[in-house]
């Protein structure tokens, strides 16, 4: 799990652009504190909010919510990531 983890932690890179430069503080609290929706609302992104939303369905049916706890911190790196990425082009 850990690998896969990294592996959907480094497409976080390709998606589309965002609007506008963001913090990525601010981007992995929203992530962190309400996952796929701050995450996207925060990015303004539908296709974040999608993605996170999908790995959510399949963590918790896959592990039976215990994988909630990395799943929080996954959508803030995700979110923190895409930000990141994005101010830098």
């Amino acid at each position: 799990m850990h690998q896969s983890i990294w592996h959907h932690l480094h497409h976080a890179h390709h998606g589309p652009p965002l609007k506008s430069p963001k913090n990525p503080f601010i981007a992995f609290a929203m992530g962190f504190l309400f996952g796929p929706f701050g995450a996207g609302l925060y990015l303004g992104s539908w296709f974040d909010f999608f993605a996170l939303l999908s790995v959510l369905l399949l963590a918790t049916c896959g592990s039976a919510g215990v994988a909630a706890p990395v799943f929080w911190c996954f959508c803030g790196l995700w979110a923190a990531i895409r930000a990141h990425s994005f101010n830098k082009h």
